[in-house]
């Protein structure tokens, strides 16, 4: 198993450029194509302070303009920053909204890169959440600054034996290979360690099976959320990676994350790989 297409999200900014340098060394390791996507949004007024569909109208328009400059300005970044990494790319510019745009993209991909803790989702960049939930694909979040690189480094799985993590693991595989150490870790009640330890042998075997060496760890609680506790470890071992199943579920039409993904997310400096 391996990445043969990466999808990466492109802002008009200089924020980006760290995602997208991270998707072309990407892109390399793996002989990967890389798809870029840059979705402009119109972000229409509430009302019409004069009262006037005429005013509504080019005020709409304006903004039409406007995402259509950003995105161009985004597709410009993109030829810049690959066009000196031999990477073989494409671009996908639209206006929309940035989320069910990224996710209907992802289609024909193998993996999905998007910058968490971005000031301009959901609005004007894709929000993890609405990627994740709806692209039936992995994500791959960077953070704003990352510590170390997603690969080549020790790479930490926080696993709970559920679907979510079942899948995080085997979309996670190609990374997991070129990791320099593999850690399972299991956060478990003290009269449930035992028996979670078989239950992580079996994982241990599974990895072994696809060329991956791992350690099996398994821990009480703390006083500290599971997502805090999973982060201090990945931190305490230079993990480069941390693989977690994206846990949430949906009300009406919104995406709702589960505590673990959203502490992750939200405070981790270490790239993530998640799956729902």
């Amino acid at each position: 198993m391996t990445y043969a297409s990466l999808l990466v999200a492109v802002d008009d900014g200089p924020e980006s450029d760290s995602r997208l340098e991270l998707a072309c060394d990407l892109a390399n390791a793996f002989n990967a194509h890389l798809t870029g996507l840059c979705t402009g949004s119109i972000a229409p007024p509430l009302y019409d302070p004069l009262g006037g569909g005429a005013m509504v109208g080019e005020l709409l328009a304006l903004y039409r303009d406007m995402a259509e400059a950003e995105v161009k300005r985004a597709a410009e970044r993109f030829a810049d920053i690959t066009r000196a990494r031999d990477v073989e790319t494409d671009w996908r510019g639209q206006i929309g909204f940035p989320g069910e745009v990224c996710s209907r993209e992802a289609r024909a991909v193998d993996l999905v890169i998007l910058g968490g803790r971005n000031a301009r989702a959901p609005w004007h960049a894709p929000d993890v959440a609405d990627v994740l939930m709806g692209s039936g694909r992995p994500v791959l979040v960077t953070p704003p600054t990352r510590l170390r690189n997603p690969v080549g480094e020790p790479a930490l799985v926080a696993w709970k034996d559920c679907r979510e993590a079942r899948l995080a693991l085997s979309a996670a595989l190609p990374l997991l290979r070129r990791a320099r150490g593999v850690t399972i870790y299991a956060i478990r009640a003290p009269d449930d360690i035992e028996a979670a330890g078989d239950e992580l042998s079996d994982i241990v075997r599974f990895l072994a099976r696809h060329g991956v060496a791992a350690e099996p760890v398994v821990v009480a609680p703390t006083e500290a959320s599971a997502g805090r506790q999973v982060l201090d470890e990945a931190l305490a071992r230079s993990a480069g990676l941390i693989v977690a199943g994206g846990y949430g579920h949906s009300r009406l039409r919104e995406w709702a994350l589960g505590g673990v993904t959203r502490d992750l997310i939200s405070d981790s400096p270490i790239c993530l790989c998640l799956s729902h």
